[in-house]
Formats: structure tokens, sequence, C-alpha cells
């Protein structure tokens, strides 16, 4: 019998696409109007925390510890959902996502900038946590490290003269759909970076027509479980 934790939603290309844009743009608008913290690259913050306690810079350590424990309850308040209420969870976490972002959308900016960092990384948790899989392959919403390097590989199988025809299809399939979910998380990111400092927090509600459209698509579509790969 399977896990109940490999019931993930498989997104299709265009809810992928979608929400990586949403990602970028997630990041930008709160690196440039919140304090230069992320809300979604954890690797950076974890880096820009351990600058911070290297130089014994104290005023800089929490502001960068908040966005990870909102990361980190998030995720583990997708996985209670998703084992409680399986893929009706996935519905669930993205209109919380889409209610909280546009309430903080209206907030001034003199909101506090650790409490307003550490809501948007607990709600964007539950999408990097809910969806997974993009027809056949791993991919992130949220940061495209991975991304990249599956583009890589994708593009070397696809462009190896000795790889078997299937090897080579499904190569291009997996460079042309991860490319262009980098490519997207470009776009929300540069969307992001003009926005934030002409909109301020407005800025957030460009995510809200992507993430509706994502959340009328997974309800419409037949629930199913992740397919799990070795």
């Amino acid at each position: 019998m399977q896990p109940q934790d490999t019931f993930v939603q498989p997104a299709a290309l265009p809810d992928a696409m979608l929400l990586a844009a949403t990602g970028g743009l997630l990041d930008a608008v709160v690196y440039l109007n919140h304090g230069h913290v992320f809300a979604n690259a954890m690797t950076g913050n974890i880096v820009f925390f351990a600058i911070a306690i290297f130089g014994r810079d104290w005023t800089e350590i929490i502001p960068h510890l908040v966005p990870l424990a909102g990361f980190f309850a998030g995720v583990l308040t997708s996985k209670h959902l998703r084992t409680r209420l399986g893929m009706r969870s996935v519905v669930l976490g993205l209109a919380l996502e889409i209610v909280a972002i546009f309430v903080l959308g209206w907030l001034p900016g003199s909101f506090p900038e650790m409490a307003f960092t550490g809501i948007i990384a607990y709600v964007a948790a539950f999408q990097v946590a809910s969806f997974r899989r993009v027809d056949r392959f791993a991919y992130n919403s949220t940061f495209i490290t991975g991304n990249l390097r599956d583009v890589a590989e994708g593009l070397y199988d696809a462009l190896t003269p000795g790889s078997t025809a299937e090897t080579r299809e499904k190569g291009s399939s997996q460079a042309r759909a991860l490319g262009l979910i980098c490519l997207c998380f470009l776009v929300g990111a540069i969307l992001g970076a003009w926005a934030a400092p002409r909109f301020g927090n407005h800025s957030l509600w460009l995510t809200e027509p992507f993430l509706l459209a994502v959340a009328i698509l997974a309800f419409r579509r037949p629930s199913m479980p992740a397919p799990v790969h070795a």
C-alpha cells in the first residue's frame, strides 16, 4: 500500500509555469521591500543567516531566521493536511495562499517586516510541498537550482548521439518543460522587481491571477496520486 505522503499533486505544465512565475515574483518583492530576505529561497536565507552569525550581526540573525521557521511550519502543516484530507489539501493550501497574499497586499509598508516575511514563507511552503512533479518530471516552483540541473541533463540525453530514441525523447521533453519553468520563474522575478518599488505591497496582487488559475484547474482536474519512482 502506498504511503499517504505520496499523494501530492502532479501539475500540468501550464500549472507549473504559473506557480514558477508566482515563486519568482514573491521572492523579488519580499527581497526588495522587506529587509532583503527571501520568501521562498531558503538556501539564500541560510547563507545570510550564517554570514550574520559569523559577523555577529545580531540585528540580521532573527530576520533571516523567521522565514526559515515560517517555511518549516508551512511544510509541516501541508504534510498534516495531506495526511488528513488527501488531495483536497491541495486546493485548501492554494486558497490559503491566495487569501493571505491578498490580505498582505493591503498592509502598509510600516507593517513589521519579520511578521510579513514569516507569513509569506508559511503560505508559500504549501505550494512547494504540494506541487512536486510536472508530467513525468520532478520540479520545484519556488527555486530553480534543481530545475536548471535537470534542464542540462535533459539536453545531454537529447543531444548525445549514442542515446536511444526513448532516452532522447525523454531528455528533450525534460529540457523543454523544465526550461519553460525556469523561464517563467525569471519572468516572475523581473515582474516583481519592476512592481516592488512602484506599488509596494500591492505588487503581491500580481500573483493572484496565477494562483487562482492553478486553483481552478486543480479543483476541476481529477485527483490521482503522484507516480512513485525509485
